[in-house]
């Protein structure tokens, strides 16, 4: 009796769980909303402030950094502009606002394919940013894939504190609303950038979709043979890329959380193959030669699984 109703109350957490996930996921990108949120990497602190509009014309978004070098990103769904100051400080990588968080984009399907995986569970209620949230942890089955811990505003659905935690339950990356609102229109020059003038340098980046010539059937002879537990090729392209002479073939990986590319492209000269992992924060790279090509695979995940993706791969003459 005891076992029925203990699987019957994690029945009721995961269902919670999944209502959670999928309102988060509408949230993030449907809503106003402005507020300031720290942003932590290993031994490295930001404070931002956040401006999310959305209406007929699509979401926008800027993101200004409130400590450091004065920079700040613009970007909505055309395109990403990146102001910074000109003394060589980098801009905010776009996967730090909040459209582009990593392990967005795959939820979009909810988390029923998280499963095999991962483990699902609703939590306790806690108070971040003077609002009430509820704690969804999604946690890995093995140690090839890290875990997060979300807080997200119940009635809202709104995302107000995630964490990315490595096996060991320490927290690789961080962020969390301080103070947050939620205006019912947001005016559209408040997108304009507030960095301009002498001293600052403003990179602008269209997301357009590229010539037909340059889009490319992708080489058939490409294949990944086993690989990590869980993961799934999602998409294969094959585009010119104009800072590599050479046409580069992109894999992307996910195993419904966790999202991985695989870069496949041909060397000029021999001396510049790489191998081996490299990592910054939660980032791995991991790069491997085949014959003449650099295969290189990036993903938020542990160094054991882009080391295990990258052997994978393998090329495959037709008989």
């Amino acid at each position: 009796m005891a076992a029925l109703l203990a699987s019957a109350v994690a029945a009721a957490s995961e269902t919670t769980a999944d209502d959670l996930v999928a309102k988060m996921v509408r949230a993030v990108d449907q809503l106003n909303y402005e507020g300031i949120f720290v942003f932590s990497q290993e031994n490295r602190m930001e404070t931002m402030h956040i401006l999310h509009g959305r209406d007929e014309q699509g979401s926008r978004e800027r993101l200004t950094a409130l400590t450091g070098e004065p920079r700040e990103v613009i970007k909505d769904d055309h395109s990403i502009t990146c102001i910074r100051a000109d003394s060589g400080s980098v801009c905010m990588e776009p996967r730090k606002t909040l459209m582009g968080m990593p392990g967005m984009s795959p939820l979009r399907g909810g988390t029923e394919g998280l499963r095999d995986n991962y483990r699902v569970n609703a939590g306790a209620s806690y108070r971040i940013a003077g609002l009430s949230c509820r704690e969804v942890a999604i946690l890995p089955r093995d140690e090839l894939r890290y875990g997060h811990r979300l807080c997200i505003h119940e009635d809202s659905g709104m995302l107000l504190k995630a964490q990315l935690q490595g096996h060991d339950g320490g927290v690789l990356e961080q962020f969390m609303f301080t103070h947050i609102e939620f205006p019912e229109s947001v005016e559209e020059e408040r997108f304009q950038p507030t960095l301009e003038g002498e001293g600052f340098t403003v990179q602008r980046l269209e997301k357009r979709d590229r010539p037909e010539r340059e889009v490319l059937e992708p080489a058939p002879h490409w294949h990944l043979r086993d690989l990590p537990r869980g993961f799934d090729v999602t998409a294969v392209r094959k585009r010119a890329m104009d800072a590599n002479p050479h046409p580069v073939q992109h894999m992307v990986l996910s195993d419904g959380m966790a999202t991985v590319s695989v870069f496949i492209s041909r060397a000029e000269r021999p001396e510049d193959l790489l191998v081996g992992v490299t990592r910054s924060g939660a980032l791995h790279a991991a790069a491997r030669p085949v014959g003449d090509y650099q295969i290189t695979v990036l993903g938020e995940v542990p160094a054991a699984t882009v080391r295990l993706i990258a052997e994978s791969v393998v090329h495959e003459e037709s008989p």
